[in-house]
């Protein structure tokens, strides 16, 4: 991604944006190309140009989670995820390791683009509804996350029979963003689910794939004030300045994906 002019977008022109989402996407929000505080990398010189930040929110085929896809000069990532509350992105996936990246954008300007743009990709989608049950404990994270909650275990009800569901939060290594991992077993022995990039907005999971059964979401309102606990007691919240990177402009021209 070639740098602007003195941090200026103007000499810029939609054509040389790459949009970050992947091309498999099956839905697309607006590109934002958005101008970072000079102390985002550590290994440039004092007074080189700050780089520039791409983001594209983005909903896989057949799932509910919508993410933020993200690109800044060689390094990028699928899974980033917006925290309108704090205005922030949380990066996950891509993340560097060894280069003191900061796994948290401060979007500033940038955060009404986002919320106008992120918050239903896919507003209507079918779900199941959760109760809590005491079950043996399997723990669905991927064994190499940084960080992890509690796991819980619930009864899911949708059109079809009752199925067995194990949710998880979880924060990746050198990541900010926090996921909640999911397996669903069939007490039939028909299929089973495992997911680990699942989204929790407003007592909602939203699961980043579909499982088996023909719902993407699952309701956890009424039993999952736990999980989302859980899952707020692991996103960084008091960081020092070296690990926050912040928006300082966003070009007017967003371009579509």
């Amino acid at each position: 991604m070639e740098r602007p002019d003195g941090g200026s977008f103007a000499r810029r022109s939609p054509d040389d944006v790459e949009p970050p989402a992947p091309p498999d996407a099956d839905a697309r929000g607006p590109t934002l190309v958005c101008r970072l505080h000079r102390r985002e990398c550590d290994h440039r010189r004092a007074g080189d140009t700050p780089p520039t930040l791409t983001l594209q929110p983005w909903t896989p085929r057949s799932a509910a989670a919508t993410y933020v896809a993200w690109a800044v000069d060689d390094c990028g990532g699928h899974f980033g995820v917006f925290d309108p509350v704090r205005e922030r992105v949380l990066l996950g996936e891509g993340t560097p390791a060894g280069r003191r990246w900061r796994p948290v954008v401060e979007t500033g300007p940038a955060s009404d683009h986002l919320a106008e743009a992120t918050p239903d990709l896919r507003p209507s989608v079918p779900r199941a509804r959760a109760t809590t049950v005491d079950a043996p404990t399997l723990h669905p994270t991927p064994a190499d996350a940084a960080a992890t909650g509690e796991t819980r275990a619930l009864s899911l009800e949708s059109w079809t029979r009752p199925v067995r569901a194990y949710v998880q939060p979880w924060r990746p290594l050198n990541g900010g963003a926090v996921y909640v991992a999911c397996r669903i077993d069939d007490p039939h022995d028909r299929f089973s689910y495992h997911g680990w990039f699942g989204t929790l907005d407003d007592g909602v999971l939203r699961l980043g794939r579909r499982p088996c059964p023909a719902f993407v979401a699952i309701d956890l309102r009424g039993v999952g004030d736990d999980v989302a606990r859980d899952a707020a007691a692991l996103v960084p919240d008091r960081l020092p300045p070296r690990v926050v990177s912040e928006v300082v402009a966003v070009r007017d021209d967003e371009t579509e994906g």
